[in-house]
């Protein structure tokens, strides 16, 4: 790492140009100069500097002289002592003075710049560790402000799902779309099939005058072209002059707007503007607007349903009951999916801005860890334990959100369900635990994507092992079920409770002695997008059971 400043103190002045214009100023170094210790110290006082090379004899000042000057100064700046004439008294002085190195004149170029190398090596390596740990902790302060979106739009979601009229639902998915962006105004319209055009249903920040009579026409404005694609759209914020129409007379500096969908159908459009304030919204707002209008759509056709079943009330009450509990269902269903979406789109912005640096990092500290002292180790596996985590995160992210690319193929549940025990008690072995096997030998292949399949037995077959700490037997079971193969896991561990084995799937559920992190719910995840299901029983005394239902035809 060349550019550092380093200052020459030698009463000689070819000796300066030499180390000017042969060693220093070729290779990169800064150099000022000085012709004793006297004009070194002004220098010094007054300039930064990384090294500090000086001749020991000279007059005013000499080199040890300046040494002992800086000593008693509190100055710890790296530095060379340099001299003709060399003796073992005055090179153990300058080492007590606080000297890097000492060389004896006359020299070659390539012993002083490996002399240059060795005395900055300190210095150097803690400039790159203090850059290191604040890219790191840039890094950690992304991903904590992306998981607060996550949790907010967790947030949203209960409350959408919890409330049975459309207004306050619709109000309060504009304003989260307000609070997330930073827009000057939000907006959600809905279509009038009757007029064509696109009428204000809920809004944030308009002024009640403009939001009474905001009508949009479909055909000619940017919010009808989200409508007739089914794309978002998202412009302006670059400069000053930025100008887009909404509707007649209506101009804002930048727009982004998202499509409101029922199954394939388009149904309204969820925007937020920046009226006056010159910003550009960006992909983390556009991820975040696209999760909303999901809720938006949730909440406008659960209305729906509520509505239909309020208008049936009068002829069947019992059947309104029947519709109710099973729209209830569908809440709690609708539920577990939309933690999924939202987890899928701030799993995409995590990944982006963050996978880049995280590999940096690594790559950084890699080249580093052979360079360091035993000293500083420690403080380097501190650093990649820290981006490795973060990288973690971010893996279970994607892994749970479905985000990750899938390669189907033909698998065989026997030889997969091998694999992923031998993967886990390699590493977490228990001698105190019996693997019983009941496979299947005619077990027919399926189509999946093996890895996912492996890691979900792989969660299950952990879920066992802690669960049976003490000892106990893991009875795996694989079944031909005409239509589909059943894979049972079953342990003789500690049971869990009724109340409790209803959540283990959810993310993050915790109960007063244990926390489910997002295993079960990855586990979950990759079941049901082979298109498959699983579920879980748990008895006092008996363990707990999951059985995982998986088609046999192709996906």
């Amino acid at each position: 790492m060349a550019g550092e400043t380093v200052l020459v103190v030698d009463d000689r002045k070819d000796n300066l140009k030499f180390m000017r214009e042969y060693v220093l100023e070729p290779n990169g170094y800064k150099m000022l100069e000085a012709e004793n210790g006297l004009d070194a110290l002004e220098i010094i006082l007054s300039r930064k500097l990384d090294l500090i090379i000086s001749d020991i004899m000279m007059p005013k000042m000499g080199g040890l002289e300046l040494l002992e000057h800086l000593r008693q100064q509190g100055l710890d700046i790296p530095a060379i002592l340099m001299t003709f004439h060399g003796s073992e008294e005055t090179a153990v002085r300058a080492f007590r003075l606080g000297a890097r190195d000492y060389v004896i004149k006359p020299f070659a170029i390539e012993e002083m710049l490996s002399t240059l190398d060795r005395a900055l090596a300190e210095s150097r390596l803690r400039q790159e560790r203090d850059q290191l740990t604040q890219t790191l902790l840039k890094v950690n302060q992304q991903l904590e402000h992306r998981l607060q979106e996550l949790r907010f739009l967790y947030g949203i979601g209960r409350s959408v799902t919890s409330l049975q009229s459309i207004e306050p639902i619709l109000n309060r998915i504009v304003e989260a779309a307000v609070y997330l962006t930073k827009a000057d105004e939000g907006s959600l319209m809905l279509l009038d099939a009757d007029s064509g055009e696109l009428y204000l249903r809920a809004a944030r920040d308009m002024g009640e005058k403009k939001a009474k009579n905001f009508r949009v026409k479909v055909h000619d404005s940017i919010v009808g072209q989200v409508m007739r694609t089914g794309r978002p759209v998202m412009i302006g914020g670059m400069n000053r002059d930025d100008s887009f129409k909404v509707t007649t007379g209506y101009f804002v500096k930048a727009l982004l707007n998202v499509p409101l969908k029922v199954s394939d159908r388009v149904i309204g459009v969820l925007a937020v503007n920046n009226k006056t304030t010159v910003r550009t919204f960006n992909e983390g707002h556009l991820q975040s607007l696209m999760a909303l209008a999901d809720y938006a759509s949730v909440a406008i056709e659960n209305a729906r349903l509520y509505a239909k079943l309020a208008s049936e009330a009068n002829e069947a009450t019992e059947e309104v009951e029947a519709r109710t509990s099973e729209l209830n269902d569908v809440n709690q269903q609708l539920l577990k999916t939309e933690k999924l979406a939202a987890l899928g789109y701030m799993a995409t912005g995590v990944s982006k801005a963050i996978d880049t640096p995280i590999n940096v990092i690594l790559s950084n500290l890699y080249q580093l860890k052979n360079e360091v002292t035993a000293q500083n180790r420690p403080l380097i596996a501190s650093l990649a334990k820290e981006a490795f985590y973060c990288r973690q995160v971010m893996q279970n992210l994607l892994e749970f959100s479905g985000r990750k690319d899938y390669q189907a193929q033909q698998v065989n549940l026997n030889e997969t369900i091998e694999e992923a025990w031998k993967t886990y008690t390699h590493k977490y072995d228990n001698p105190q635990i019996k693997f019983v096997r009941e496979f299947d030998p005619q077990l027919p292949l399926i189509s999946a994507d093996s890895s996912q399949i492996k890691q979900a037995l792989f969660y299950l077959i952990k879920n066992a092992y802690q669960a049976m700490s003490a000892g106990g037997t893991l009875h795996i079971i694989t079944k031909n079920a005409n239509s589909e193969i059943l894979v049972i896991v079953k342990d003789t561990g500690t049971n869990i409770s009724q109340k409790d084995i209803q959540h283990i799937f959810d993310p993050f559920y915790e109960t007063n002695d244990k926390s489910y992190g997002m295993e079960l719910s990855i586990t979950n995840s990759i079941v049901t997008r082979h298109k498959g299901s699983i579920e879980a029983e748990s008895k006092p005394g008996q363990g707990t059971t999951f059985i995982m239902h998986l088609p046999i035809t192709k996906i």
